[in-house]
């Protein structure tokens, strides 16, 4: 029995059309992107991307308080990322009671339940945004390579 350790390679990392310009050009000339995570408990799923280097060549520091003091990962290759598209499938109702300590705001339980129940029925791809007194629930659309999105969008290049 080998004592290495069969670690997963990275799952690709999809990027929202509004941020693939921005990545393309920190690939290109900043190092890569650099990806955090968030050791907030009440948020850990929540992640930022920053270039893995300054225009000085210095890494980048942490974008907010609760991200890690380094990064998950640093993903320097194009064919690593895909340009996401969504589209909207549910809307639902929410209302909103202080929170813990009320230091924050949290969703009832009921509006936590009709969420959760959302997503669930939406799929695995699904994500939700807050708009208003709705949670707007998207799954996703379309996915294409970061590179074939660059030669669709020329303009948007790095």
């Amino acid at each position: 029995m080998s004592t290495k350790i069969c670690a997963p390679a990275n799952a690709p990392l999809a990027v929202p059309v509004f941020q693939a310009a921005k990545v393309a050009r920190w690939i290109e000339y900043c190092g890569g992107v650099a990806v955090w995570g968030s050791l907030d408990l009440a948020d850990p799923s929540r992640e930022w991307l920053t270039p893995a280097r300054l225009t000085d060549g210095s890494p980048a520091s942490r974008p907010h308080w609760s991200a890690p003091h380094r990064p998950k990962r640093i993903v320097t290759d194009i064919e690593q990322v895909y340009v996401v598209t969504h589209r909207e499938v549910a809307r639902v109702r929410i209302a909103i009671k202080r929170g813990s300590y009320g230091l924050r705001w949290d969703l009832t339980d009921a509006s936590s339940a009709r969420l959760r129940k959302a997503l669930a029925n939406s799929g695995p791809t699904a994500v939700h945004v807050f708009e208003g007194d709705h949670a707007v629930v998207h799954i996703e659309a379309s996915r294409t390579p970061l590179a074939d999105w660059l030669r669709e969008h020329p303009d948007a290049g790095p």
